[in-house]
């Protein structure tokens, strides 16, 4: 079975039993609910609660009859990544036929630029906004998402903590369990590098980047009971989430530090980065956790032949979390329950040690065909991700 057939399949699961597996609690605090949206609407979608990838909706079920017009802005918007994002919205949007739209702006990693384009999209008219605030420290966007809030769009921050309150700065903020997925990275490190430990360093995106740092401190939640294993990077590394940045500073990393025994790295399509500091600098390949990314899944097996301690771990970059925000936002509007997850915990996607249960294999992951950028886990097809990334 490919990797994109499986997270699509485990995507689209839903009903009572998926929502028997969710935990967490629903708001019955209107602000941020779109205009014209049934009063008791936000009572029936889950606000703030964690549960699996399975427990997911389907845009059917909360599509109703109202026309809804979209925007998503995105506070950085110039990678792969968010291009994938936005890719994936817009096919989710596809599924509900009275979507009239998606506005889109790309805040190209300016807080200025991106608080503009928040409230600019209220100023449209769209029902329901959907936004990335990766343009500085989340906080920073409180006051725009505020702004479209009280003026009548449920706001529905993803991906990235703005650390606001849910019911008055927005709607709901959906995303990973952000701690969770660093957690998740630091216990397979911690059983790569096993009783003797070893030196490992963290690489993130933007300087204060709320996603940088929330998985930070889910690392160092598992390292303080793994003493044998020792962070040299008290802060995440700033890389931009750039694979020529990242490249550039796991080298001045590989330069300071004589003996660096495992990475993580926040970014699959970044990561590749690492591999080329280390090549460059004449040194074997550590273990790396990170973002699925099709360029690591399909060089694996290459690189380990000659990089004997080389090994890889991946959880997905999920590309796909705008649409479980979209169908939040549509279920508002139009007054239909949902109870899929906020905040979902995701497991290793990708192991090359064959060690965790249900992982794939890269040579599994590997999408033959695919652009490097890819990331396997994506909920668009092999000839969607082809089609975006042609020319």
């Amino acid at each position: 079975m490919s990797p994109l057939y499986r997270s699509r399949r485990t995507a689209i699961a839903f009903g009572a039993a998926a929502a028997l597996a969710v935990t967490g609690c629903s708001t019955t605090n209107q602000t941020g609910s779109a205009a014209g949206a049934d009063p008791s609407a936000a009572a029936q979608v889950a606000v703030g609660n964690t549960g699996p990838l399975s427990a997911a909706a389907a845009m059917a079920s909360v599509c109703g009859d109202k026309p809804i017009k979209v925007g998503l802005v995105d506070g950085l918007g110039t990678n792969s990544w968010s291009k994938i994002v936005r890719a994936e919205v817009e096919d989710e949007a596809k599924q509900c036929p009275n979507i009239t739209g998606v506005e889109y702006v790309a805040g190209r990693g300016n807080l200025q630029s991106t608080l503009a384009g928040i409230t600019s999209m209220a100023s449209k008219g769209v029902n329901v906004l959907l936004v990335i605030p990766t343009a500085g420290p989340g906080p920073a966007h409180l006051s725009a998402l505020r702004t479209a809030a009280n003026a009548g769009v449920t706001v529905i921050p993803i991906a990235a903590d703005p650390e606001g309150k849910p019911g008055s700065d927005y709607f709901d903020y959906v995303d990973w369990d952000t701690e969770y997925l660093g957690q998740v990275w630091a216990k397979w490190m911690v059983d790569r590098l096993g009783p003797a430990g070893g030196n490992i360093v963290m690489l993130g995106g933007p300087a204060g980047n709320p996603v940088s740092q929330a998985h930070l401190t889910g690392i160092k939640q598992v390292l303080a009971g793994a003493p044998q294993v020792k962070l040299l990077t008290d802060e995440p590394v700033t890389t931009n989430w750039d694979p020529a940045m990242e490249q550039q500073a796991m080298s001045g990393l590989l330069a300071k530090y004589p003996k660096i025994d495992g990475v993580i790295s926040d970014y699959g399509a970044a990561a590749t980065g690492v591999l080329r500091a280390y090549q460059s600098a004449g040194r074997p390949l550590v273990p790396i956790a990170t973002t699925d990314d099709n360029e690591l899944s399909c060089g694996f097996a290459a690189l380990k032949a000659s990089n004997g301690e080389y090994e890889l771990a991946t959880v997905s970059s999920r590309t796909w979390i705008g649409r479980a925000g979209l169908r939040k936002g549509v279920a508002v509007v139009n007054g239909k329950a949902n109870p899929e997850p906020s905040r979902v915990q995701l497991e290793i996607f990708e192991d090359s040690t064959s060690s965790v249960s249900g992982a794939l294999a890269p040579a599994e992951a590997c999408g033959a065909g695919l652009p490097n950028d890819a990331p396997p886990s994506s909920q668009l097809s092999a000839d969607q991700l082809a089609a975006l990334f042609k020319g």
